[in-house]
């Protein structure tokens, strides 16, 4: 569990780190992209007790990573 934890702090100060060593604004939305699907696998299996569902189950709850980041990359994309 302290692994899941460690690992959750990581994906969260990476991004920060990632602008502050000056990363391309397109390096930084991958890593994000990248992070949140990280993110929401840890989340879904260790906290909400997912580790036995069927796998269709863990994929439906992991899915709205997938779907936040596209819209925000969309909107993103919208606006150039």
């Amino acid at each position: 569990m302290l692994a899941v934890y460690i690992t959750l702090m990581i994906c969260t100060m990476a991004p920060v780190v990632a602008l502050q060593t000056g990363a391309n604004l397109s390096i930084l939305v991958w890593l994000v992209f990248a992070l949140v699907i990280v993110k929401a696998v840890l989340l879904v299996d260790h906290f909400m007790e997912m580790k036995h569902a069927p796998l269709g189950w863990r994929l439906a709850a992991q899915g709205w990573a997938v779907v936040v980041v596209a819209v925000l990359a969309g909107v993103h994309g919208l606006q150039l």
